[in-house]
């Protein structure tokens, strides 16, 4: 599939130029457009205390420097932006302009997980930063769960970005399934794929047949993969990060989420030590 449109929401944290500048990596390695948004709250909203500060004298004095540093907030990130738009080369513009990579940046006011549900809906693929300490946040959750659209999730720092090696993780899931379908044509044009599967989760059948039915489906698409049984720690996320590792892949292909709803990454388990110590993107 050809990526169209990326949607890149800025969540918490300082490291805002690290963040842009892996996601920029992102549309560049596309040739994408890239929409990438910012979300401040209204402090009117926020901070409703005109009945308690002595006549609202206080209040309007509070409220007018809010604003003035949400304004320069955004004047910040927006410098940081066309900086790294300059410096990779890529066309700032509303619009996508074809055969060129564009990014436009955004500000919005409201909740941010709000608007990031909302927004994530008109892109062919969302891109958001791992939070931090690994712990699910409404940001990402909306970004990667609700966007109802492919995503690919990055490291908060990541200076690079390549399709050549790329690890996938078999559980036989409905989700799982749906992430290799959508990465065949990442999986088509890479140098090397491997799968790896893991006893507790190989589908309804065993951990070999699985494998080899995997073999025969991407074998349709002219993959030639290579396969591999895991065995799983007792932290989740620890052996699929560690193969990943070790094997030198630039991109994971796994299910985002399981039966619970929760996002999990499988081998195994819930997400949280896999997205605080990664430094590969996965593809969900």
């Amino acid at each position: 599939m050809q990526y169209k449109k990326i949607f890149f929401p800025i969540g918490a944290g300082d490291d805002v130029k690290e963040r842009i500048y892996g996601a920029l990596l992102v549309a560049k390695h596309f040739n994408s457009h890239i929409e990438i948004l910012a979300c401040q709250l209204d402090p009117s909203v926020v901070y409703n205390m005109k009945m308690t500060l002595r006549g609202g004298v206080l209040y309007e004095e509070f409220l007018k420097a809010a604003k003035a540093d949400l304004g320069l907030e955004h004047e910040q990130n927006e410098t940081i932006f066309n900086k790294l738009c300059a410096e990779f080369g890529v066309q700032v513009s509303d619009e996508p302009i074809e055969g060129k990579t564009t990014a436009k940046f955004i500000t919005k006011s409201g909740k941010r997980s709000v608007l990031v549900e909302q927004e994530s809906k008109f892109c062919d693929m969302v891109v958001a930063a791992v939070p931090l300490d690994g712990k699910i946040t409404g940001t990402f959750q909306a970004a990667v769960l609700k966007s109802g659209k492919t995503a690919i999730a990055i490291p908060r720092r990541m200076t690079s970005f390549k399709t050549e090696n790329i690890l996938v993780s078999w559980n036989g899931s409905t989700q799982n399934s749906r992430a290799v379908s959508s990465s065949i044509e990442l999986l088509k044009n890479a140098k090397k794929v491997h799968c790896i599967t893991c006893m507790p989760h190989s589908g309804d059948g065993n951990a070999e047949e699985n494998l080899k039915k995997l073999e025969g489906y991407l074998k349709l698409h002219g993959i030639h993969a290579t396969y591999e049984i895991v065995n799983t720690t007792s932290v989740p996320g620890e052996a699929l990060l560690k193969s990943a590792k070790e094997g030198g892949f630039d991109l994971i292909v796994a299910g985002r989420y399981g039966e619970n709803g929760f996002l999990e990454i499988f081998l195994s388990g819930t997400s949280r030590y896999f997205l605080k110590n990664t430094t590969i993107p996965v593809f969900m």
